[in-house]
């Protein structure tokens, strides 16, 4: 059977009507939240999928989800709880039986497995959210044959959740991300049941990239850079590594055995690692085009490599100082730059067979969790176009004026994840690594996300936005979900008295369509109607 459960399914259940008598006490407002806000309308959509059956509720807590689950009357729900938290009004209704029982004991399990065996689906939300009676819930089901499907609470906020229990679910064809129809902290369904299957986007026609090196070891590391050990990295590397995508991990030789530890087993089909160091890394220059080739085609030597632009970066900041944060070192630059080299030599060889490509940071969780949430969103979506978060717009008359434009590190878009198909991302990169070797020749030399302004305005046909701030850089790719403030503070304030109006109205657009879709709220309605209407006057569009 296949479910394709859509947002108007659970819209048409009559919660106001149906529960009216029930859910009276002010603490169970939250029961009424819609879908996306609270997981309960779909707990009782699911509920009205079968009839006559027994339903599996794992923690019980006021008895909320036991109570959205007895929405069909011809089912009876089991709700189990080593506490009774129960309010009264719930604690009456007559198709829910409540347990105080522990299930994640295997005895106890035994005791109840017949009917937990025999319910069709089973709800799974416990305290403390640290994954491993999850996970231990999980092994019981597999050893026992269970036929069913589990839905499960929080597989995102928690970090220790995501880390102990959704990443090790190794059967990725049979887990689904279902929280944009449940619950804001993530709603989860795996199947046990091959023949029970849920709608998924299909994005095997993606490869990632990313990387690691230990910038602790180069002669100029700073205090800022040795905080952040490879302990550092290792914690906040989970998600990355943990994603069921193929990936192509580059790293140095000191680091692949850490890496190799957190990347699943599982996804050993999906990985492709190049063990290589920064100092190998070269750029050949001839004619107008530089070339940037990595350590697989040049490791034998070549000019221009990174330890020639090391040098060259950190004499360019003694000449014209300006004002940098102490973590963005001259390695740390070049550590970024080698994002670009990387994905072209990803598209070069091409080892999954993929359209479309994109870089993602090592530590992409550090972000926030809702990035994680929409990452599979983003990437259906399939754009061609070199895709990027735009932040903050910085005039062309400002990005051309070198001098000035490099005496505070200026960076308008963001360089943590972005995306593209083969053609758009190989000439885009190529670019923005010409950029780099111009200006640091020129005696510049700060981030790789300032050089992504100059290739736009002079490449604008090969670029496509979207909006938001740093923690958006995943989140807002598809639909602005997540603070709107800032790009209308940062973006369209800016290109509006810039007179870009033209991308001015194409963010009034991405953030209009967002809110006008319910996909976020807008909290400072007059400041945006006045760009968005004023910016419609200026290029004579009709209101």
């Amino acid at each position: 059977m296949h479910y394709n459960i859509q947002l108007s399914d659970l819209k048409k259940l009559d919660f106001d009507t149906f529960f009216k008598n029930t859910v009276i006490n002010e603490q169970d407002i939250d029961f009424y939240s819609p879908p996306g806000t609270q997981h309960y309308k779909l707990l009782s959509y699911f509920s009205t999928l079968y009839d006559n059956v027994n339903i599996i509720d794992i923690g019980t807590h006021l008895g909320h989800s036991a109570l959205s689950l007895s929405y069909n009357k011809n089912n009876t729900i089991y709700t189990f709880d080593i506490m009774d938290k129960v309010r009264p009004n719930i604690k009456n209704i007559p198709n829910i039986k409540f347990m105080n029982d522990n299930l994640f004991d295997e005895d106890t399990f035994i005791k109840w497995k017949d009917i937990i065996l025999n319910s069709p689906f089973i709800f799974l939300d416990v305290d403390p959210h640290n994954g491993f009676m999850e996970i231990d819930f999980y092994n019981l089901l597999k050893k026992y044959n269970y036929n069913g499907f589990v839905i499960c609470d929080d597989i995102w906020y928690f970090k220790e959740m995501r880390d102990n229990f959704w990443y090790k679910i190794c059967d990725i064809d049979h887990k689904y991300d279902l929280t944009y129809l449940g619950h804001w902290s993530g709603t989860g369904i795996i199947s046990f049941n091959k023949d029970i299957t849920f709608e998924k986007p299909d994005v095997s026609n993606w490869t990632l990239v990313t990387a690691y090196f230990d910038l602790t070891k180069y002669h100029d590391a700073s205090d800022e850079i040795r905080a952040r050990d490879k302990t550092y990295y290792h914690s906040h590397s989970i998600s990355t590594l943990s994603l069921p995508y193929n990936m192509v991990i580059y790293c140095d030789n000191e680091s692949i055995d850490m890496i190799k530890g957190i990347r699943p087993k599982y996804l050993e089909n999906k990985t492709k690692y190049i063990i290589t160091d920064l100092n190998n890394f070269n750029c050949v220059s001839g004619n107008s085009k530089t070339v940037f080739e990595s350590s697989q085609t040049l490791i034998n030597g070549g000019s221009h490599n990174f330890e020639y632009y090391r040098h060259k970066i950190i004499q360019n900041r003694i000449n014209k100082p300006y004002h940098f944060d102490n973590r963005n070192t001259a390695s740390y630059y070049l550590f970024c730059m080698s994002r670009y080299l990387m994905l072209i030599d990803t598209i070069n060889n091409n080892y999954f067979n993929s359209t479309h490509f994109a870089w993602i940071n090592f530590c992409i969780e550090r972000m926030g969790f809702k990035n994680l949430i929409h990452l599979e969103e983003a990437l259906a979506v399939n754009r061609d176009k070199f895709s990027t978060c735009y932040i903050d717009y910085i005039p062309p008359e400002l990005v051309f004026n070198t001098e000035e434009y490099f005496k505070w590190g200026r960076c308008g878009m963001c360089s943590g994840f972005f995306t593209g198909n083969k053609e758009y991302m190989y000439k885009v990169c190529n670019l923005i690594i010409n950029k780099f070797s111009q200006y640091v020749e020129e005696g510049y030399g700060h981030a790789d996300e300032q050089l992504y302004s100059p290739v736009y305005f002079e490449n604008p046909d090969l670029f496509e936005h979207y909006y938001g701030d740093y923690q958006q850089m995943i989140t807002n790719y598809k639909y602005i979900y997540d603070a709107p403030e800032a790009p209308i503070r940062n973006f369209i304030r800016n290109s509006f008295n810039n007179m870009n109006y033209d991308k001015c109205i194409e963010a009034c657009d991405f953030l209009f369509n967002s809110w006008a879709l319910d996909k976020c709220e807008l909290n400072d309605m007059n400041t945006f109607a006045y760009y968005y209407l004023n910016c419609k006057k200026k290029l004579k569009v009709k209101c």
